[in-house]
């Protein structure tokens, strides 16, 4: 017991030192606000012509604003929430929540809006944000480099050549799947092709696992609104996350993993790699990984005959830092239709 309890006070220690060596310049506020009733499509066009007037402010990839005035510096993302839009900041300044320049642009704009209570949104924004910082990316803003990156290369290569050949890392045939889907659904539109006269929805969800740092799950609902068959010739796309994609990328950022990278480098090489806590062994915890992305990672559909007024769904897995479409090669009548949503 004395050794357990003198573990536990070196390990105090180490984590207190991890966080006072970098306490200068450290990030002071990480906030978010739900904009209720405005869709994300509608609000980021406002947020351009705004921020695009603004010398000191860099426009990132995917809805997300970085700005230096001297010596603070802010980042700022907007997010899809369904009907609704999450707008993620960070600051190295303190700033009164409730009276900013940003909530100053929401009363300006009529926009509805409270503070963001979402536990698991919470969650994927700050990774986000902390991928966006050690990319070199947010110059100013300060957080705790990625101490297991070798680490982490190293075990990405050996899983990866682990997988190869692995059943469960394999394309899976596409076959119907009209099972109720139990995860967040985050964004939603709808594409008509007049040409084809098909209806395809697109739905965009949250995972409720370690993958969703890495992808989304999509749900395409694709109608066919004419009295006549259709045969979907091929969909295909230029970029989608398979199961190999999603297992090698979330082995390496678990258990273990997950605290000494938030908390450093010291801290990591003091334990020597040992489990900190009481956690999930990781291959329990990656099997619920890949039950959970098996569902998305099918192949996707060739030569499909989609009855007339009928739909067919396609799951797919995508990278959330860059989410191609699906492309469609749909016959018809003699007519062979091609578009992307």
């Amino acid at each position: 017991m004395k050794k357990l309890l003198k573990g536990f006070c070196v390990l105090s220690l180490l984590v207190l030192f991890a966080a006072t060596a970098n306490a200068a310049g450290m990030i002071k506020d990480y906030h978010a606000y739900r904009i209720k009733g405005q869709n994300i499509r509608k609000v980021v066009p406002v947020v351009d012509s705004i921020l695009g007037k603004e010398v000191e402010v860099k426009k990132l990839a995917r809805n997300a604003y970085y700005a230096a005035y001297g010596d603070e510096h802010y980042y700022m993302k907007f997010y899809p929430a369904l009907h609704d839009t999450d707008v993620y900041i960070v600051t190295d300044t303190k700033y009164d929540k409730d009276d900013n320049g940003v909530t100053e642009f929401f009363k300006s704009q009529n926009y509805d809006y409270e503070t963001l209570e979402d536990e698991e949104a919470y969650k994927e924004y700050k990774f986000d944000f902390v991928d966006y910082a050690r990319s070199g990316a947010l110059d100013g803003l300060f957080t705790l480099p990625d101490g297991l990156k070798p680490l982490k290369k190293g075990m990405s290569k050996l899983n990866d050549k682990m997988s190869k050949g692995n059943e469960k890392t394999s394309a899976i045939e596409y076959s119907e799947d009209n099972d109720p889907i139990d995860l967040t659904c985050v964004d939603s539109e709808e594409f008509y092709n007049a040409n084809a006269d098909v209806t395809v929805t697109v739905n965009e969800y949250r995972l409720k696992n370690k993958e969703n740092k890495y992808v989304h799950a999509f749900e395409y609902v694709v109608k066919n609104n004419s009295d006549a068959d259709i045969m979907v010739e091929k969909v295909s796309s230029e970029r989608l996350a398979s199961l190999k994609d999603v297992t090698t990328s979330t082995f390496v950022d678990m258990d273990r993993l997950d605290l000494a990278d938030n908390l450093g480098v010291p801290l990591a090489v003091a334990t020597g790699g040992l489990s900190l806590g009481f956690t999930v062994a990781n291959n329990v915890r990656l099997a619920r990984v890949i039950k959970e992305a098996s569902r998305y990672a099918h192949s996707l559909p060739e030569n499909y005959e989609l009855k007339a007024n009928s739909s067919m769904r396609i799951l797919c897995l995508k990278f959330k830092d860059d989410p191609k479409p699906l492309q469609f090669t749909i016959k018809k009548g003699g007519q062979t239709y091609k578009f992307t949503y």
